[in-house]
């Protein structure tokens, strides 16, 4: 998870708990800043660190391949694949139980948008492009700094407006949401949650059929703005879409 430096000195033990179960990563002003880990018990060795490695595939990295190394490698496929920081990941075919979560919520969704009529849902698979904003910072855009991703349900501002001729949609979804499953849950709760923080994305929603929770962060200037953990029998309050709220189910 991500909490603001702020945050973080306010509510020490609180995430002192949680990096039990998920690492804490700080942030200021968008920026990773440490990164909080549960200490082993009866642990007694050393331990050392390595420098991060800087996002961005441009120059490229060992490893990685490029933009449009990636769209060869997908166009002529039936798979699903999402490209983030160089690296391509295929999505295996979503289960039964995360498939039941999506249209329940996908019903919630709709009714609700229904009447915000600004804004629309849409589901996967759907192809959202995103860039980690603070590299302007460091350097100029290019199109190697492009990520792809699918998000189980993605919410996007008057997309009319962000259509190519290709008919491809080229804006950044004001909200976003992720079921978890097994072969994706540390992709959704780390690398995804990070770039969605740094691409401009207001809202991330986290849905854990496992322990039924939904997680909503807040996003503002790059850096988390609210965290909220919401259990099942409670409602999960959207922050940025005020009356969007959804019960937490088994």
């Amino acid at each position: 998870m991500y909490v603001s430096s702020t945050d973080f000195k306010n509510n020490f033990g609180k995430y002192l708990t949680i990096c039990k179960r998920e690492n804490v990563i700080i942030t200021r002003h968008g920026k990773k800043l440490a990164l909080l880990l549960h200490y082993p018990r009866n642990y007694s060795g050393y331990e050392a660190g390595e420098p991060i490695v800087e996002y961005g595939t441009s120059p490229k990295r060992r490893g990685s391949v490029t933009y449009q190394e990636f769209l060869e490698m997908t166009e002529k496929s039936d798979n699903r694949y999402e490209f983030i920081d160089g690296e391509v990941y295929q999505l295996a075919s979503p289960g039964y139980s995360h498939q039941k979560v999506l249209m329940e919520l996908v019903r919630k969704f709709t009714a609700f948008f229904d009447v915000q009529k600004e804004y629309e849902p849409f589901v996967a698979p759907f192809d959202i492009e995103l860039y980690r904003q603070p590299l302007k910072e460091l350097r100029e855009l290019t199109e190697d700094d492009i990520n792809v991703v699918q998000p189980d349900i993605i919410v996007l501002c008057d997309p009319e407006k962000d259509i190519n001729e290709k008919d491809r949609y080229k804006g950044t979804p004001a909200l976003v949401l992720e079921i978890l499953s097994p072969s994706t849950r540390s992709r959704d709760l780390l690398k995804k949650g990070d770039l969605y923080m740094e691409s401009g994305i207001k809202e991330y929603w986290i849905v854990d059929p496992v322990s039924t929770t939904i997680s909503i962060y807040a996003y503002d200037e790059f850096d988390v703005k609210s965290y909220t953990v919401y259990f099942e029998g409670q409602k999960a309050v959207s922050v940025l879409f005020q009356g969007l709220a959804v019960e937490v189910i088994r």
